[in-house]
């Protein structure tokens, strides 16, 4: 019970960052969402037996130890939720959050997907078009023995567009894909709004003293 409502929450977090990611909205409460239902998306996939996004890039990198790898995926995400050190010192984090864009969104949001699919075996369809967009935009993230051709046929000459058309040509593509009766209803496909709301699949509610 504990497992399913923890992927609920993930799924809300995930879902209403990939929502505002969509419609080019707000980055930071993008990255913040993102990492946040992404950690606990990483929990869910080794729990479901399956292997990580940070196990593959342990993996790859079998140099790299665990809480570097934490330390890099979450920099700019602690420098945005905490004001001081652990000792009490107040963070200085401002030559950091200047390097911070939406496209650090790119990577978070793909990880927490991949991490969330593959602890519950499903994926909106939005996610699903956003996954072919960002191998598209990063054909070098595939494996080699990967074709890179079909995303590039859905996202043409995407990596020579400026942000607002790549983000403007995600969305026609997510809305041509609705189109598609077999993918719309294969089983896979999580065919619930990104942001679920309070009607969808309501938490338990928590009686405070």
């Amino acid at each position: 019970m504990e497992s399913n409502l923890k992927a609920e929450i993930a799924r809300r977090q995930i879902g209403t960052a990939l929502a505002l990611f969509i419609a080019d909205d707000d980055p930071v409460s993008v990255h913040c969402l993102a990492c946040g239902g992404g950690e606990l998306a990483d929990y869910l996939a080794k729990a479901a037996g399956e292997t990580a996004f940070s196990q593959h890039a342990l993996n790859e990198f079998p140099e790299m130890k665990r809480n570097e790898l934490q330390t890099l995926r979450n920099k700019y995400w602690n420098a945005m939720k905490h004001a001081s050190t652990l000792n009490g010192k107040v963070r200085s984090d401002n030559e950091l959050l200047s390097q911070f864009d939406d496209s650090h969104n790119d990577h978070v949001l793909f990880i927490a997907w991949h991490d969330y699919t593959s602890a519950t075996g499903s994926m909106p369809i939005e996610a699903q078009v956003f996954q072919a967009w960002y191998f598209a935009n990063f054909p070098e993230k595939l494996a080699l023995q990967v074709d890179a051709s079909g995303y590039e046929n859905i996202f043409p000459n995407i990596q020579a567009m400026k942000r607002s058309e790549k983000k403007r040509l995600l969305r026609r593509r997510i809305e041509w894909v609705r189109k598609n009766k077999d993918v719309m209803n294969h089983p896979k496909t999580d065919r619930r709004k990104l942001i679920l709301g309070r009607a969808s699949a309501p938490l338990p509610v928590i009686s405070l003293p």
